[in-house]
């Protein structure tokens, strides 16, 4: 996996001075010199002649010249007479290039008279802030944009960061520049007062390329936030990314917190933009890419696209076989995304480790390219840490990872690549999947924002044999896109295989994939597209045996039928046959365990709520089989009227006409959508018998069954009072 072979290497491979041979004894020959020893030291001499010109004479091939010096371990960077500014010898404790590749030792501190200027910011921002953002600080550079664009319009600065000052507190900070526009007396604030801004002079920087100078910010949090407990970068660029957190500490507590690690990182996604029409995620990839973009549209993807393809040459050689620990480590392609990234300050341990990581990091981006992203699998396979042995499985690409130390201590996260922001998913994806609401940290929970887009939650439970994904991703997905409605996907699927009492309108998600984190990757893909994903969960079988009123409902079911399944009268039945009694007990134990997986759904949706302060105008409720013959088209419509749309196309025939309505579809009005949500807690409280009140006389007198599924929706929605309207037109 050498990128020597591909087509790019041949095209730009530097040119071998020993093919000036020929020309050489040509004209040797041409002078009659015959004598052997004279013509080898005359070519010895032009050889070594070609090799030193580049030099000082400075040709414009520069391929040519970072490929010789990184044959004898130079550094290659286009701004070679860049000082290193950071010293940290005044440091009793330094922190130290450690994991670096560049063969030199170096320390990031702010000591010496290189450092003055950054010394005089750091001192500054300590002064200000210190006291007041000690627990976390959520910090970004804007050194490329222009102000009068960047930071003075709202537009650019999005709406999370605002709301996350005015919930949470939440302490930001912009490095920007431009002394006409701001002025270099104060700190300044954006547009929407959410970031303090940090004027920065750049003729007082180390580099003349904007993103080195952001990397020395970005790859440092403990030099320029050294009091801070807690620290995460967010690329300026993010700022009006809507899945971005609203709180950060909670998102701290998701990452870290819950793996126990000392920083926390994104796994780069499979994406075109990262990895062209590749089909794995790797370094050599993401390299071609880069370097194809580099030459066809982005020139800005780097500051030297030479210094860029040599330096990814030389990594895949360093680590091309799986020999040593630092070979496994990079040949499982650990490469994030830079733009976020989650530090742990607290402890010595983890200063000490993020900081030598970060230093070793900004020594390769030092001497080579500018892109971080290439050298971070570098740095990470040259740490001494290993994958953990309880992740340590196939498919590990699409699941979180933890890197531990030699004692097995965890250090460093990457969280799942689907859970890229590209998904629009990235603060609910990251959370695991365990905890309580209690955990949110918000302090006004009664404050809601009233949004002025319509938002709909769509939650649908069942299995992945059964899962119309395809239908729905036409018909209600695409839809919601097109009509630029803000939709959130709350799924829950089982992958126990069943049997399929309708015909397969499509191909099963499990029969296309091999493993479930892998359709939870696709799901996120393509919800990504037009909507953002609440939740999506993959699991066996749903246990409810435990569950506390089921087991009080079976207990007095024995004590009343001690003869009988405990599940064969609730909450349907029939006992008009042995055979229809044993189909009737299963079918009611798959509704309760669909009605409680749809429970647990909607808690995640009033969760989503609470953290984010604000209520979904519609929610719809999807049975996993229900299958799409158009476009779904209600939001098109004038729907003040009534609290839930169903569909009137009814499969089967009623018992009392109008006594049972299409459960297959629901959507719900959000003051209404409780009852749907919660319906496996309702069912415990509603009056089954009453339900009896709707059939024949003959049926009611008979005793031997009792209301369907349907029937008994429309019983407690009739109960609640909710107006009800059919629609034969979606």
């Amino acid at each position: 996996m050498k990128l020597r072979n591909s087509s790019f290497s041949q095209r730009y491979r530097p040119h071998v001075s020993g093919q000036l041979l020929p020309h050489a004894t040509k004209k040797l020959r041409s002078r009659n010199i015959n004598k052997l020893v004279l013509a080898q030291y005359i070519l010895a001499t032009l050889i070594i002649i070609c090799a030193i010109i580049p030099f000082f004479l400075h040709f414009p091939e520069p391929e040519d010249i970072t490929e010789l010096r990184m044959l004898v371990g130079q550094c290659i960077s286009p701004e070679l007479s860049a000082s290193w500014v950071l010293d940290a010898s005044c440091v009793e404790n330094p922190y130290l290039s450690t994991f670096s590749t560049t063969g030199h030792d170096r320390s990031c501190g702010l000591c010496g008279d290189k450092a003055s200027y950054l010394r005089e910011i750091r001192d500054k921002i300590e002064a200000e802030y210190k006291e007041k953002c000690k627990d976390l600080v959520v910090y970004g550079a804007a050194l490329e944009k222009d102000p009068s664009t960047w930071m003075t319009e709202t537009y650019n600065l999005g709406k999370n960061s605002f709301r996350s000052v005015q919930n949470h507190n939440t302490c930001f900070f912009q490095f920007v520049t431009d002394f006409s526009h701001y002025g270099t007396s104060d700190m300044l604030f954006s547009a929407d007062y959410s970031q303090h801004l940090i004027v920065m002079d750049t003729e007082k920087m180390p580099y003349q390329n904007t993103r080195r100078n952001t990397e020395l910010l970005k790859l440092n949090p403990g030099l320029f936030f050294p009091w801070a407990d807690r620290v995460i970068w967010q690329d300026a660029k993010l700022l009006r990314q809507p899945s971005m957190p609203i709180d950060y500490m909670l998102h701290f507590n998701r990452t870290v917190q819950y793996h126990n690690t000392c920083s926390s990182f994104v796994g780069l996604p499979l994406h075109r933009s990262f990895v062209g029409k590749a089909t794995d995620v790797t370094l050599k990839n993401h390299c071609d890419t880069m370097t194809s973009n580099a030459l066809k549209t982005r020139a800005s993807v780097s500051d030297d696209i030479n210094v860029m393809f040599t330096q990814c040459n030389r990594y895949e050689e360093q680590f091309n076989n799986d020999d040593t620990e630092s070979e496994k480590v990079f040949s499982q392609n650990p490469l994030v995304d830079t733009a976020f990234i989650v530090y742990d300050m607290r402890t010595e341990n983890c200063r000490k480790f993020n900081n030598d990581f970060g230093c070793s990091w900004l020594d390769e981006v030092h001497c080579y390219s500018d892109r971080d992203q290439i050298s971070f699998p570098v740095v990470l396979s040259s740490s001494g840490l290993k994958l953990s042995s309880d992740i340590s499985t196939d498919g590990l690409e699409y699941r979180d990872r933890v890197y531990v130390d030699v004692t097995k201590v965890p250090m460093l996260h990457i969280a799942k690549r689907s859970c890229h922001w590209y998904f629009k998913s990235f603060s609910r994806c990251i959370a695991p999947e365990v905890g309580n609401s209690d955990e949110i940290s918000f302090e006004h929970e009664s404050d809601v924002i009233l949004l002025a887009d319509t938002k709909v939650a769509v939650v649908v439970a069942g299995s992945i044999q059964r899962f119309m994904f395809e239908s729905t991703r036409k018909s209600v997905l695409q839809y919601f896109g097109e009509k630029e409605i803000s939709m959130d996907f709350y799924v829950s699927l089982e992958t126990t295989q069943t049997k399929a009492y309708r015909f397969p309108f499509g191909q099963s998600l499990s029969s296309a994939f091999d493993d479930n984190a892998d359709i939870e990757e696709f799901m996120r893909s393509e919800i990504g597209r037009s909507s953002s994903t609440g939740t999506i969960q993959i699991q066996d079988r749903i246990n409810i045996d435990n569950e506390p009123l089921l087991k009080a409902r079976r207990a007095k079911a024995l004590i009343d039928n001690p003869n009988e399944d405990p599940d064969l009268r609730f909450p349907l039945f029939n006992v008009q046959s042995e055979k229809i009694g044993f189909r009737t007990a299963n079918t009611n134990r798959n509704l309760l365990r669909t009605y409680l997986t749809i429970q647990k759904l909607w808690e995640k949706v009033l969760k989503w709520e609470r953290e984010e302060h604000f209520k979904y105008d519609y929610v719809l409720f999807l049975r996993d089989d229900t299958f799409w013959s158009d476009s779904l088209q209600l939001f098109d419509k004038h729907v003040e009227e009534d609290d839930v749309f169903i569909p009137a196309c009814d499969t089967s025939k009623s018992t009392v006409d109008g006594a049972e309505i299409n459960d297959h579809i629901l959507i719900s009005k959000r003051n209404v959508a409780d009852i749907f949500g919660n319906y496996y807690n309702n069912l415990f409280n509603a009056n089954i018998e009453g339900c009896m009140g709707r059939l024949s006389d003959k049926l009611r007198a008979d005793r031997r069954r009792g209301c369907s599924s349907e029937m008994l929706l429309k019983w407690v929605t009739d109960a609640r009072e909710v107006k009800m309207c059919k629609r034969t037109n979606w």
